[in-house]
């Protein structure tokens, strides 16, 4: 009982104290966007783990020591739950830990439905009103639109698609720099990052560490394609391109844009001589800190199963 209860403080900790501990290591270490990502992307995946591991410990203090012959020697779990008095357990978690399970696959089945939907519409528009151009030396879809926007679109038919409103608006070295954010976007498959994020949160509503983190990692992934525009053609001309698109277009979740985040955000982080963050011994030890915290939950609820497992009686259960 005492590994249990210690498993379940770690995870609730995790859940609560989770953003809290990232706003932290983010603001201690003077971390980027990237690193950023990555620490979210640990917390939610950490998360779900140490969930996971509860239920495996649930099953430990069903079936006992007898879970390694679980196929052979349990056939009847009233039996199990009987012989090892772990009614309790099984009436709190298990019907908690089904609706969860349930409510995941049927959040990822419907979102994917969803996607997948809205990009094969939105390619058949695109092939039937876009024309195909290269600028800077990309391949890019050309929508004759007068509203100056520029979003890839993740997926099968990934590319980046420009408006002719856009193409007036920008100078050549802008274009380039909107192109080179987009692509970033491609390239580190962001749309990823935040499909997962959201479907977490959408899966399972209210908890406090899913529900930043899908507020987080969309901006962090704008972040991150502008520090590499930033890089590869200029703040200048970055900057001023998000100030020519800076218009509300309705666009999918699906589609990334460099005018997708709030553009007073992304100015002053491109015009903050500071915005690279401290040195690199001061973000890694941050970025160190905060994976061996993050971790620590789902280690210590496997730990506790593992416990468990082995200090179980034999389980009494007949064929």
């Amino acid at each position: 009982m005492i590994a249990v209860a210690a498993a379940l403080a770690a995870a609730l900790l995790l859940t609560v104290a989770g953003p809290a501990l990232l706003g932290r290591a983010a603001r201690a270490g003077g971390l980027r966007p990237g690193a950023m990502l990555g620490l979210w992307t640990l917390a939610t995946a950490a998360w779900l783990l140490t969930w996971a591991a509860m239920l495996l410990m649930l099953v430990a203090e069903v079936m006992g020591s007898g879970v390694k012959g679980f196929v052979t020697a349990c056939v009847t779990l009233f039996q199990a739950m009987r012989g090892n008095g772990a009614e309790t357990w099984v009436a709190v978690l298990a019907p908690l830990t089904a609706a969860a399970v349930a409510r995941l696959c049927w959040v990822l089945l419907r979102r994917g439905r969803d996607a997948a939907r809205w990009r094969r519409d939105h390619h058949r528009r695109l092939a039937a009103r876009a024309r195909r151009r290269t600028l800077g030396g990309r391949p890019v879809w050309l929508v004759d639109a007068d509203r100056p926007d520029a979003y890839c679109v993740p997926g099968r038919h990934a590319g980046v698609v420009v408006t002719r409103g856009a193409l007036d608006a920008l100078s050549a070295k802008e274009m380039r720099a909107v192109l080179a954010h987009e692509q970033a976007h491609l390239r580190g498959r962001h749309h990823l990052l935040v499909s997962w994020a959201r479907l977490l949160n959408a899966a399972f509503p209210g908890v406090p560490l899913l529900r930043a983190a899908a507020r987080e990692v969309p901006v962090l992934v704008e972040w991150a394609a502008d520090d590499h525009a930033a890089r590869s053609v200029g703040a200048a001309s970055l900057l001023h391109a998000l100030g020519a698109m800076a218009v509300p277009a309705e666009r999918s979740p699906e589609a990334l844009a460099a005018s997708g985040a709030c553009p007073v955000q992304l100015a002053r982080r491109l015009l903050d001589p500071c915005r690279a963050g401290g040195g690199l011994r001061r973000r890694a030890a941050a970025v160190a800190a905060a994976a061996v915290l993050l971790l620590a939950p789902p280690a210590l609820t496997l730990g506790a199963a593992a416990v468990t497992v082995a200090t179980s009686p034999p389980c009494a259960c007949t064929l």
